[in-house]
């Protein structure tokens, strides 16, 4: 069982205390108590503490800018129940219409792993609505500075003698003014190289589902009795 704990709003740790870490492939429209329906993605997160291991199933609502993280109950569990609660998380999500993907964390490099966690939102939670100012794109730039000079034109001119001098406004080309936007956008590329590198590892690995228990003495008793019970069914019919 997963319960909502509203005090928390980020889970601010190194990226080498990080057991697992699942993210969901696509949005999906999702409702919570006391808010409304909207896109939403999916975090599940397993980490170490002092106690034990704790696992978080996180929600981010776009539009309400809103980080949910549910926490198991119990909420601190031993080393040795960490891949059944892991499985728990993983249904808890995916009953929400989420489709988890493995970001295998523990195969990346440290910085490797510093960076893809710094990547997202659970680490330091969501920024501030005054915090966050829009940036101009450099067409709204270009733009603005092609309106300055042509307000100018509205003020009275005033004729002058047959030797005037024409000035010519500099105006800033388009090329260069969109170079110095590129370096913003090399973070975003380094993670996505990462979770290529990420998903070509996973391959190597087999998948959490695949675990299972052999069955014991009495369950194998079991299924031949009813195997025998079943084939004497069959041969009385005939």
């Amino acid at each position: 069982m997963f319960q909502w704990d509203k005090s928390i709003n980020a889970i601010n740790i190194p990226a080498s205390k990080v057991v697992h870490l699942f993210r969901s492939m696509r949005e999906v429209q999702l409702a919570l108590p006391g808010v409304s329906a909207q896109e939403a993605s999916a975090f599940l997160c397993q980490h170490q503490t002092d106690e034990g291991v704790e696992t978080a199933a996180v929600f981010h609502l776009h539009k309400s800018r809103l980080l949910a993280f549910y926490y198991s109950d119990p909420r601190v569990v031993a080393e040795q129940k960490t891949d059944s609660m892991l499985d728990q998380g993983l249904n808890f999500v995916e009953s929400m219409g989420f489709l988890m993907t493995d970001q295998d964390i523990h195969l990346l490099k440290d910085d490797d792993q510093e960076m893809l966690w710094a990547s997202l939102p659970l680490k330091a939670g969501l920024p501030d609505e005054v915090d966050v100012k829009p940036v101009a794109t450099p067409a709204e730039k270009l733009a603005e500075k092609k309106e300055a000079p042509a307000k100018k034109k509205d003020a009275p001119v005033k004729k002058a003698d047959s030797k005037a001098v024409k000035v010519e406004v500099p105006v800033a080309e388009p090329e260069k003014v969109a170079s110095k936007e590129e370096p913003e956008v090399a973070p975003a590329e380094n993670v996505d190289d990462l979770l290529a590198a990420v998903e070509a590892m996973r391959a190597k690995r087999p998948g959490l589902r695949a675990r299972k228990m052999p069955p014991s003495a009495e369950e194998m008793d079991r299924r031949r009795q009813q195997l025998c019970e079943t084939v004497g069914r069959i041969l009385a019919s005939l």
